[in-house]
């Protein structure tokens, strides 16, 4: 390194302006060495004698598990060079997806479930698939409508290493047009009190 011949190692030039109100005198800071007061002798051939390198890089990411929309997840070091300092942080803001069929609430995942009105009235095994795999639920006999059922363990993982629940709520469909044979056998239960 070298004293800068431009502002003779002040790191500033002092500049005086010559006006109708009088001589104004100003400071700025050395355009040639940035007022650091000196240069290198010889100018490095990849940055030009800036002492910061411009480069793109592409990196992989570690997204946490359960991570919430709007998050941040930040990568030290990988921000902004300046010259004669650290390299900043790198900030990545995550947009999460609504996924088609489940719906987050707190750590628990909330998805819905059409039942046919015999499936609600005796019962049935369901197969469910969840963020792990495809998992069986036994959906008990007279269930009601917009019941809940929890699954412990299915929802959505944090960082303790804990699970939230997967509910599921049941909407029990109830058929437009009955055929003669199925309106004879409504009537019977209808005469048995059900």
């Amino acid at each position: 390194m070298e004293t800068c011949k431009h502002c003779n190692g002040q790191g500033k030039i002092h500049e005086s302006k010559r006006t109708i109100f009088g001589n104004i005198g100003s400071t700025k800071i050395c355009e040639v060495c940035l007022g650091a007061g000196e240069m290198p002798r010889e100018l490095c051939d990849k940055c030009r004698g800036k002492g910061v390198l411009r480069r793109e890089e592409e990196i992989s990411i570690m997204i946490p598990a359960g991570i919430r929309d709007g998050e941040m997840v930040r990568m030290t070091g990988y921000g902004e060079a300046i010259s004669k300092g650290t390299m900043g942080d790198l900030y990545i803001k995550i947009n999460v997806l609504p996924h088609p069929v489940f719906r987050r609430d707190g750590n628990d995942l909330v998805m819905n479930l059409n039942l046919k009105l015999s499936d609600a009235l005796l019962g049935v095994k369901y197969p469910i698939q969840t963020l792990d795999g495809e998992i069986e639920v036994t959906i008990p006999e007279g269930v009601s409508i917009n019941e809940i059922l929890r699954v412990r363990g299915k929802g959505v993982p944090n960082s303790k290493n804990k699970r939230g629940d997967l509910l599921i709520k049941l909407n029990i469909k109830l058929p437009g047009r009955l055929s003669r044979k199925s309106r004879e056998l409504l009537e019977e239960l209808k005469k048995e009190g059900i």
